[in-house]
């Protein structure tokens, strides 16, 4: 019993830097779940090969609606001590654990994961604050009112016409300028600035599923070279539309991209 506990407080106490993943925001992982809940293993049968083990939780409190099962049973891996592989990613849940579970479905199994989300073994602690708040209001989430990340999102204007005239223009090899970009659902440019050198202030468009972006906020120019290169930022008008997870209808997004001066002092562009 005590390995289990000692191995339990490992897991928590690597689970932000042990294997490479980011956690999705609780809002986010609330909508792509299945299920979310609040439950307790009662049962655990392990496989012939002793590898993997049918844990069983006994629900006490449904979030997400749906039909409300009042046991929901997940294959995980079994303790290191029984298959012999030990791993700094390894997790599992044991039995009379209570968990908070966001699970989800894969390949048409149900499935829940310890790194890379936001179920946690609840025995030890309580949900935040926070987070309840979400759990709470989950199914009112509106994942269109909001903006996202997307990094690999491309112009439909034709840069190169807009760099054009400026292509017997010598600037100073240096020169180099990052740009925020906010477009709107329609693909269309909203606001393009600077990237920000000052401390960064959080746009408040709710309370309650922390899904507030970073102000894209003006940055005045310090060269000659980044007034020239906003002015031409600012003509990049049109974008690819982005649709967020499985949703139907495109929506608001960032992006990000910069102009620099090459080895020929010719003014370049760069996502």
């Amino acid at each position: 019993m005590r390995t289990k506990y000692l191995l339990l407080i490992l897991l928590f106490s690597i689970k932000g830097f042990a294997c490479s993943c980011d956690t999705p925001k609780p809002a986010v992982e609330f909508y792509e779940s299945a299920y979310v809940f609040e439950g307790q293993v009662i049962k655990e049968k392990y496989a012939s090969d002793s590898l993997t083990k049918t844990v069983t939780f006994k629900i006490s409190k449904h979030y997400k609606n749906g039909d409300n099962p009042k046991y929901l049973d997940f294959e995980l891996n079994s303790e290191p001590e029984v298959t012999g592989r030990y791993s700094s990613c390894y997790w599992t849940a044991n039995l009379g654990e209570k968990w908070l579970v966001y699970a989800k479905k894969r390949d048409g199994q149900l499935k829940f994961h310890f790194f890379c989300s936001n179920s946690e073994y609840l025995d030890e602690s309580k949900i935040s604050l926070t987070e309840q708040k979400v759990l709470d209001n989950g199914n009112k989430l509106e994942l269109t009112d909001y903006r996202y990340q997307f990094f690999q999102a491309k112009p439909l204007t034709n840069v190169d016409s807009i760099l054009k005239p400026y292509k017997n223009k010598r600037f100073d090899p240096s020169g180099f300028a990052p740009f925020w970009v906010d477009v709107n659902e329609n693909g269309l440019l909203e606001t393009v600035n600077l990237s920000p050198r000052r401390k960064l202030n959080y746009e408040v468009i709710d309370t309650i599923f922390g899904m507030n972006q970073f102000k894209n906020e003006y940055e005045k120019p310090r060269s000659n070279f980044e007034r020239v290169a906003l002015k031409i930022a600012r003509k990049i008008k049109e974008w690819e539309k982005f649709y967020y997870l499985d949703l139907k209808e495109s929506v608001k997004y960032r992006t990000y991209f910069k102009l620099f001066i090459d080895k020929d002092s010719i003014i370049q562009f760069e996502k």
